[in-house]
């Protein structure tokens, strides 16, 4: 179905999206096309015209003044907007006429801009003089300007403490293969750092259509990293993503099988998120994550955790602290996802927050916030979990990292030790550069990136169906399925510590051809783990085989099961059942690899220190076709746990309750996850209670709850340190909506669509309304039913802002268009669905609201809330 109604300004203006500076016009012609390319947020080409108009008269300091504000609105020239409002503020006059070419003053805004315009220049002291000039042109009931004021003054503050204060960093600019004179930003890598996804507005974008403000559009492209280190020329990533629109990278998963990505569907719509998936040869089509993720409101950036269960993304939707937002959706056991839980005020702020990343280590949140103690626009704060699972101590990552301008898309290595952003450092190749950066003394992040590389015969391509499946072995879940590039084989993913996985090699029928377990050990230092499965040749073979179909035992020897301290010293003795006994001494790390074991025989596996006797572990080699490589973990018996009593014992009663009503919830459905993936799923009684769940000591659990689609936050329970018997109590809140009902038919009937009665929309630069959106589509539904039995009184309430408009006389115009234009919809769309439009009564109540047009086209947030149409049926 086709997007439809009334743009705010791109139907007004649509006929200007890509004009030129025509040659001879007049000063007031350049003047008055320069302000209205203003409120079209076109500043590019505003500044344009009020350059053209300054060539003919450069005395004017309202010209100064304009080209300045453009300047401070650009992506990348910001800093050359000092010199014209400096001139601009020597004129100020109280009595400034708004969009009045005759008009050669400015108004006080203008210390308000300059003030901006020097803390971006780093004159920090000089802005905050003339925030304080500004200051005494504000009225003492002007609580906006006033806490405006305030804010900017902080960032003066703050940036200057951070700029006395840098952190050691060396930054590094990505070169010449990867940047060019054209924008590129949002850097996303694979674990090895090897490959990397950005976005480009280069001229070769696919299409070669460029956006109302001249820049080409978006497209997604990737590059790689050779032996010596060297980035490929960027390619665009795939035919199923790149389109003439605008596409955008976000995230990529961990394991490097899931891009995320932002999208715009359709001519003035806002953005959503979308991903595809790797599947050997290349990226899929675009999917979405479905739940309430998407929305008619914008959705700019998301990123999933390391494990995939957790999806975070920004949203401008209603119903949070200000602006955009960062949520959270959880996995669901049926696969699919949660609604959005907002993300409290510990990370969000009543400013903007925005790209969210966090790394696999699980514990690290990265985001942009213009709150917080940013130094000015958006700058990287990053928080940590904490031993309730919630992020605190949000922390802003310092400069230079972060910089008077906006900063917002950072991503880290898996090691912690560098991050990737985009920025508009000095000495770059164009309009904004990728750069990584290294922060000198960090400490590595205790996690493992496991490297794989599957090598084809020699004059052989590797099949293209292979896959990998990762399996927890401790509780028997798949944790990854992983499908190898067919160009050169090579696979990775991020292995959580303290976990034995198990790693299956198949071809595309399902048969095994190689096998091994992994143990990554709960060591204080990142780890690499490589390897190498060389296939026999497929034609020679007939099928996918590996080479040296070798069965190959890895010992690694513990103290105990809880510690896991390494025996250093400890010898290790391997009994074949029926024969011989070996002998081997392990390292320091308590290891011994690469053990060669014969098919179809049975092994005893002990290991002794200082005399002492390990607890025997038994191997089975029976029915192993292929190679396989086996992980066994030997563990001493050690001294007796006499400081717990046998006796003791760490129980939990759980009360799942409403969050509002605070009733108890019979049969909701609690999962409790331990930390090493170990699952508990149970139900509530009648009395909305689960009572003694037996915990171990030494874990860390987490209780999620659901029943018919309704979910409540994750809750943590750690045992960690707790001696003795203890019982533990948690209550859990669901929100569960109580459907209100009315009686809409001639026998009663109750219905449960009294939500889908009422529909409204809020007019966005560059947004117009959808018909595909489910507010919308269940409006129209709900009318076409109530025709059906009724006459149907429906109320359009419209209203338009003060900010003055090219194509209406007057505001009031405006919105009595948008009125007539929602009624006219409204009786098409029934029509078309078998509803009676003949039942259908209007009534049209059009305004004009919100505060008088100010010149201030930095503050459009402040005009669009009074930009709607609101219409309920009855």
């Amino acid at each position: 179905m086709r997007i439809f109604l009334i743009l705010f300004t791109l139907t007004i203006f649509s006929h200007n999206l890509f004009s030129q500076v025509k040659a001879g016009g007049t000063y007031k012609e350049y003047f008055m096309e320069g302000s209205y390319l203003m409120l079209e947020e076109n500043y590019i080409q505003a500044k344009d015209n009020f350059q053209a108009a300054y060539e003919i008269d450069s005395t004017s300091a309202n010209i100064h003044y304009l080209i300045g504000v453009c300047y401070l609105r650009s992506a990348t020239q910001k800093a050359s907007a000092e010199r014209h409002l400096e001139m601009a503020v020597k004129s100020v006059n109280k009595g400034y006429k708004i969009d009045d070419y005759n008009e050669k003053s400015t108004p006080p805004l203008a210390h308000f801009y300059y003030g901006q315009a020097l803390h971006i220049n780093y004159k920090f002291e000089e802005a905050l003089e003339q925030y304080n000039k500004f200051e005494k042109f504000v009225g003492p009931n002007d609580k906006d300007w006033k806490k405006m004021l305030e804010h900017h003054r902080m960032y003066s503050k703050n940036a200057k403490t951070a700029v006395e204060g840098p952190i050691n960093i060396k930054i590094t600019n990505l070169g010449d293969s990867i940047n060019s004179i054209y924008p590129e930003y949002s850097p996303v890598l694979s674990s090895d750092e090897r490959m990397l996804i950005y976005t480009t507005r280069r001229p070769n974008t696919t299409g070669g259509l460029k956006d109302f403000s001249g820049q080409y559009n978006e497209d997604i492209v990737v590059s790689y990293k050779d032996d010596q280190g060297n980035w490929s020329s960027p390619q665009s990533i795939s035919e199923n993503i790149n389109t003439s629109g605008m596409e955008a990278s976000i995230n990529l998963s961990a394991d490097g099988q899931t891009l995320i990505m932002y999208k715009d569907i359709g001519e003035g719509m806002s953005g959503n998120i979308y991903y595809s998936t790797f599947d050997g040869k290349g990226w899929t089509a675009l999917k979405t994550f479905g739940s309430d993720v998407n929305s008619k409101y914008h959705e700019s950036h998301a990123c999933l955790s390391g494990d995939g269960h957790v999806l975070f993304f920004a949203s401008d939707r209603p119903g949070g602290y200000g602006g955009s937002d960062i949520y959270r959706c959880l996995k669901l056991p049926n696969g699919q996802w949660s609604k959005a839980f907002n993300m409290g005020p510990t990370i969000n702020t009543e400013y903007d927050e925005d790209g969210a990343f966090i790394h696999p280590d699980g514990h690290t949140f990265f985001f942009a916030s213009k709150g917080h103690k940013s130094m000015g626009g958006y700058d990287i704060m990053f928080a940590t979990l904490n031993e309730e699972d919630r992020f605190d101590y949000v922390t802003n990552m310092g400069y230079p990292i972060n910089t008077t301008d906006d900063d917002v898309f950072y991503v880290t290595s898996p090691d912690g030790k560098r991050g990737y952003l985009s920025s508009a450092h000095e000495g770059g190749f164009g309009e904004k550069d990728l750069y990584m950066i290294t922060i000198e003394g960090t400490k590595e992040k205790p996690l493992a990136l496991f490297k794989g590389q599957i090598i084809p015969a020699e004059g052989e391509k590797l099949p293209e169906d292979l896959i990998i499946q990762v399996t927890n072995k401790n509780t028997g879940e798949i944790v990854g399925t992983y499908r190898p590039k067919v160009v050169n084989g090579v696979f990775s993913t991020i292995l959580p510590p303290g976990v034995e996985y198990n790693f299956s090699y198949q071809s595309g029928d399902g048969e095994e051809f190689y096998n091994e377990d992994v143990f990554v050990s709960e060591e204080l230092t990142y780890q690499e783990i490589k390897r190498e499965v060389n296939l026999e040749p497929v034609k020679l073979m007939g099928k996918v085989k590996a080479k040296h179909s070798t069965i190959k035992l890895n010992a690694v020897v513990f103290d105990n099961a809880k510690t896991k301290n390494p025996m250093v010293g400890a010898l290790l003795s391997l009994e074949e059942v029926g024969g011989e006994t070996k002998t081997f001494n392990v390292n320091e790390k308590g290891k011994f690899d690469g053990i060669e074991l014969e098919p179809d025989k049975k092994y005893n596996l002990y290991a002794e220190v200082d005399g002492k006797k390990s607890l025997t572990g038994n191997i089975d080699t029976k029915g192993i076709k292929s190679g396989k490589v086996i992980q066994q973990l030997v563990y001493m018996t050690g001294k007796p746990e006499a400081s717990q009593p046998a006796s003791s014992e760490i129980t939990l009663d759980i009360v799942v309750k409403n969050v509002k009503t605070k009733k108890t919830i019979a049969n909701a459905l609690v999962i409790i996850t331990g930390k090493n993936g170990e699952k508990q799923e149970l139900n509530t009684n009648e009395n909305g209670q689960i009572s003694n769940v037996s915990l171990e000591a030494e874990n860390k659990y987490t209780l999620m709850a659901s029943i018919e689609g309704a979910h409540a936050e994750p809750l943590t329970v750690n045992t960690k340190g707790i001696k003795g018997s203890k019982k533990i109590t948690k209550t859990i809140l669901i929100t569960q909506d109580v459907v209100a009902t009315t009686n809409d038919g001639p026998s009663g009937t109750a219905s449960t669509n009294t939500s889908a009665s009422r529909y409204e929309f809020y007019f966005k630069y560059n947004r117009n309304m959808n018909e595909e959106d489910e507010s919308w589509t269940a409006f129209i539904d709900r009318i076409v039913e109530l025709s059906q039995k009724r006459v149907v009184k429906i109320n359009i309430r419209s209203s338009a802002s003060r900010v003055p408009t090219r194509a209406f006389k007057n505001n009031k115009q405006l919105a009595s268009s948008r009125a007539m234009n929602l009624q006219k919809k409204i009786i098409e769309t029934v029509k078309e669905k078998g509803g009676k439009t003949n039942r259908l009564q209007f009534v049209r109540d059009p305004r004009v609201a919100g505060p008088k047009y100010r010149g201030d086209h930095d503050q459009r947030e402040k005009y669009e809330k009074h930009q709607y149409v609101k219409a309920r049926a009855k």
